[in-house]
């Protein structure tokens, strides 16, 4: 039985119709004047981003800057508090550039125009040409902008209520002399559409930033309270998109943040933001009476606990007044929280609403936790919806876009508009964790758009998820807007140019969330690059054509989650890894999808109104987008097109990769009308995407070819595996490497196989038959040195002409070698007491401490130990610690070297620093998941032989971890 709703229309096409024509038709028509010639190369001055949006540039067309100059040449201004005294700085400062003449404020009128701003109550002229019936229902952060004619004279005006308005009213004027906009006859009335509008930033007081990839964080706690420059410019790009918040640190954060030592840090930096409009939050670890405290419990429900957070609140206003609230991560990925104790996340967020109630603040109670994978889709409903109208009215529930995890694509979270008796915030992330990091361009407001257009149906036709957060379907006194910052120290604050577009787009959005994804790529593009129509029109189609690239030769139909490692990791949930995500794909010999129906699959359609419950349940009837994310199909299943689901997997993958070598095309032909330094900046990242693209497109096909065996119908290739992937190689003898080769084509073929390994080693290649649409596994001779190292290695299989998929990433291993234990002192392999060994190999548990007459063991305390379950049976299992622990070990005489194996097969590895006798000997590289590394530590065991001690530590508060310990005499 149909929906009633048309296919198309579950996802919104409004969001993508931004994407279609001619971007730069947005643009008023004296902005699209005909095309000037390219300026010569070299004539615009090298830019490096640290501006962002906020450049003012003298304008430099003619008859605009003589009709900006002639309306906002002179600014009146008649007093105000701080916060308007920022909104004049900023006006003096944008005007001064843009007209290209010295603007300062004045107190009295000229003769001539002038631009007047300010409220009611500071200004007598504001309130002579402003009613104030105008003003009084814009609360304290709507603004007018209006141009009034009185008695002959010309008044340009920004006015406001509240000096917050006033502020938010001068960056929009600013913003309209940017993007030429004409100020004759303007008459703007803005207000935002929710209360809460925030930046959330991932950052670690060590400086490191959970999904950061612009450089580690702009918060230098080491300094603080010292200030710094780019504090007030981070204050004043919030302020230039009406963001009023900021939660300075991660989500899974320590308890350190909430001490008394660390609160005049928090203070000053909330100074410099107050000066902007912006409160500064902070994350606080639900355990953190235990760990501040000293108490032996953080249950909600005891005494001494709610007496604690009530007298850190009183601490933390009594040096913060304006101070924001609380945003908290409870009872999920291993937080702490008050399930821990029986209680609800109610009882845990009305634990600390309580405590911030009388002060003002609010706390900001995070719906994304998950158990495991299998219930990750449904755990926030099913703990959430049942406790709908139980959480103090100065609490918010923080929901992600989607149920699972900032995904390319998956449905909106069906919690929007679950919960009409409890505040309810969406969650944006802004930093790409999951689209491309900033080597991809991915332009997210498209996606957001379709999100926050998307009708829940919960309250009927109109409940979108737009007007569920911001308070038009239910009157939730706080609603709004999280955004997970894209920023970092990097000069051009986000890693990459263009990236800084996905920053701009959130905040407009949370601002007013009606606005177009075109509207906003063309905004971006002309306050960033300039108003050339041929730049506005270039820059604005790669943005919002690149996330359904992005899309199309990395996850199709809404699979989801093919990357690894999934740790917090700069390389985390990156690069494709399909073997190691099964659990989310489902792909199998006879099909792709997970099965989330309730007639055959986990339930989660059942979680949405009727009429959309009943479109995503039916394969037939679902968006084709989503079906991957909710069905488990065939690869023979056909879409609208006619075409099967494995060759549309084919056809997108190929044609992404493609449209990548033109967006660098397009981009490059930008010279002479980009400045040359932004450009060749861009154009090594577009370099850089189109390896990666090529990556995903060779991995993503090998993958689902080799297990549907159904042939493209337009192409045909040679593709490798080694598998398993990652290997332990013994050095000095021969290791047969298995390789797996397929035939993508009609015929059989005869290839010859090899593996592309270090100089210094041997390998031979395998000459072997194929048969058409057929996979054989060939063992690849390799023989590594000796000496510990790591190394990857490459398959490559060859037949005449017939192309490769050169760029698999399943045709790479990362090897590690090891000498044999035969020609070892020692030869450990370290982790748990049944973890499986390497052959011949030691084990060193933490059960093996040391004696008199033993060959090797711990001193004093011994670590810790964990077993991954993989790769390999070498790097698989560890021992670890957060304190210091001795290894002692008996050396023959004379000179020898120890090297110890460090990584982690999942999250990254802190430093491993290695002491012998008391001096450092070695310091280990922090290394991303998957990675590993030897350190190599010389050793000397003297005339006759000796005893000697390795201290094996980390940093403080980190975990160093030690996979294995050869010794080799030399």
């Amino acid at each position: 039985m149909s929906s009633g709703i048309p296919r198309r229309s579950v996802l919104t096409a409004a969001a993508v119709s931004g994407a279609v024509g001619t971007v730069a038709s947005s643009a008023p028509a004296s902005a699209q004047a005909r095309r000037d010639p390219a300026p010569p190369a070299g004539a615009l001055p090298a830019e490096d981003g640290y501006q962002l949006w906020l450049r003012y540039p003298r304008v430099d067309d003619p008859g605009w800057l003589r009709r900006y100059r002639a309306a906002l040449g002179s600014l009146v201004w008649q007093g105000g508090g701080a916060l308007q005294r920022s909104a004049v700085d900023e006006l003096v400062r944008g005007l001064t550039g843009l007209l290209g003449t010295r603007v300062t404020a004045r107190a009295s009128a000229p003769s001539g125009p002038a631009l007047v701003v300010g409220t009611p109550a500071g200004s007598d002229l504001v309130r002579t040409l402003v009613p104030a019936s105008d003003l009084t229902g814009l609360g304290e952060e709507g603004y007018v902008i209006r141009q009034v004619h009185r008695r002959g004279r010309t008044w340009t005006v920004v006015a406001a209520q509240a000096d917050r308005g006033v502020l938010y009213g001068a960056f929009h004027l600013l913003r309209l002399v940017q993007t030429r906009r004409p100020i004759e006859h303007v008459d703007i009335t803005e207000s935002p559409a929710a209360p809460l509008r925030l930046a959330n930033h991932w950052d670690n007081m060590d400086g490191s930033i959970e999904r950061g990839y612009a450089g580690r964080s702009i918060f230098h706690w080491d300094r603080l309270p010292q200030l710094e420059d780019r504090y007030t410019d981070y204050a004043r790009v919030l302020a230039s998109l009406g963001l009023n918040g900021a939660v300075i640190n991660n989500v899974n954060t320590t308890a350190e943040y909430l001490s008394a030592g660390f609160l005049g840090k928090l203070a000053a930096l909330a100074g410099v933001l107050r000066r902007y409009g912006v409160a500064l939050y902070v994350t606080a670890n639900f355990a953190a009476p235990i760990d501040l405290g000293g108490l032996g419990t953080a249950d909600p429900f005891d005494r001494g606990v709610r007496t604690w957070w009530e007298r850190k609140a009183a601490e933390i206003y009594e040096k913060i007044e304006d101070f924001g609230g609380f945003l908290v991560k409870a009872n999920s990925e291993g937080r702490p929280g008050p399930l821990d104790y029986g209680r609800t996340h109610a009882d845990g967020a009305n634990l600390l609403a309580r405590a911030l109630k009388p002060h003002g603040g609010i706390v900001m109670w995070r719906a994304f936790v998950h158990d495991s994978d299998q219930e990750w889709d449904r755990q926030g409903y099913r703990d959430f919806v049942p406790l709908d109208g139980k959480f103090e009215d100065n609490a918010v529930v923080q929901i992600k876009n989607g149920p699972i995890d900032f995904q390319v694509r998956e449905p909106a979270h069906p919690l929007f508009g679950s919960l009409p008796h409890t505040n309810s915030m969406i969650e944006l992330q802004v930093t790409q964790e999951y689209t491309g990091h900033v080597t991809h361009l991915c332009y997210l407001v498209p996606q957001w758009k379709e999100c926050l257009d998307f009708d829940t149906l919960k309250a009927g036709p109109g409940s979108t998820v737009a007007r569920v957060v911001s308070g038009r379907v239910h009157p939730y006194p706080l609603c709004g807007f999280a955004g997970v910052m894209n920023f970092g120290d990097d000069r051009n604050w986000t890693g990459s140019h263009l990236a800084a577009a996905n920053t701009h787009g959130y905040g407009r959005l949370s601002w007013n969330p009606d606005l177009s994804a075109r509207d906003l790529a063309a905004e971006w593009t002309r306050m960033t690059f300039g108003n050339d129509p041929h730049v506005v029109t270039t820059v604005s189609e790669l943005l919002l054509g690149s996330w359904r690239t992005y899309e199309d030769y990395t996850s199709p139909l809404g699979t989801g989650y093919l990357t690894h490692p999934p740790d917090g990791s700069v390389t985390g949930h990156l690069d494709p890894s399909p073997t190691t995500t099964t659990q989310f794909h489902r792909s199998d010999g006879a099909g792709i999808g997970y099965d989330r129906t309730a007639a055959t699959g986990d339930g989660f359609t059942e979680l949405y109104a009727p009429a959309v419950r009943d479109a995503y349940e039916s394969p037939a009837e679902c968006p084709e987008e989503l079906l991957l994310f909710l069905h488990h199909v065939p690869y023979t299943h056909r879409l609208d097109d006619g075409t099967t689901v494995i060759q549309h997997i084919y056809d997108t993958h190929f044609s992404g990769a493609r449209r990548v070598r033109r967006m660098r095309e397009e981009w490059d032909a930008l010279r002479g009308r980009v400045d040359h330094r932004r450009l060749a900046d861009v154009h090594r990242r577009f370099g850089d995407q189109v390896a990666a693209a090529g990556q995903w497109r060779d991995t993503l096909v090998a993958y689902w070819f080799g297990l549907s065996r159904i042939r493209d119908e337009h192409r045909a290739w040679l593709q490798a595996a080694i598998d398993p992937a990652d290997a332990v190689l013994i050095g000095g003898r021969r290791n047969d490497v298995p390789v797996r080769v397929a035939n993508a084509t009609g015929s059989g073929l005869r290839a010859v196989t090899s593996v592309e390994v270090p100089d210094g080693w041997q390998a031979e290649p395998v000459t072997h038959f194929v048969a058409a649409g057929d996979a054989r596994t060939v063992e690849v001779a390799v023989v590594p040195p000796v000496t510990p190292c790591l190394a990857p290695v490459r398959a490559r299989p060859a037949s005449g002409r017939v192309a490769v998929l050169d760029s698999s990433l399943l045709a790479e291993a990362q090897a590690v070698v090891t000498p044999p234990a035969a020609r070892c002192v020692h030869a450990l392999d370290a982790g748990t007491s049944s973890s499986p060994l390497l052959e011949d190999y030691t084990r060193l548990s933490p059960a093996d401490t040391w004696r008199e007459g033993a060959d090797f063991g711990w001193v004093g305390t011994a670590p810790a130990a964990s077993d991954g379950g993989r790769p390999d049976v070498l790097r698989r299992d560890y021992v670890r610690g957060s304190a210091p622990a001795v290894l002692r070990l008996r050396l023959p005489a004379g000179p020898c070297t120890a090297y110890l194996l460090t990584g982690d097969p999942n999250t990254f590895t802190r430093t491993l620093i290695v002491r012998v006798d008391g001096v450092e000997r070695a310091r280990g590289d922090e290394l991303t998941g998957r990675r590993f590394q030897w350190l190599r530590v010389p050793l000397d065991g003297g005339p006759s032989g000796r005893e000697t001690d390795l201290e094996l530590s980390a940093k403080p508060r980190e975990t160093w971890h030690l996979g294995a310990c050869v010794v080799l005499t030399d």
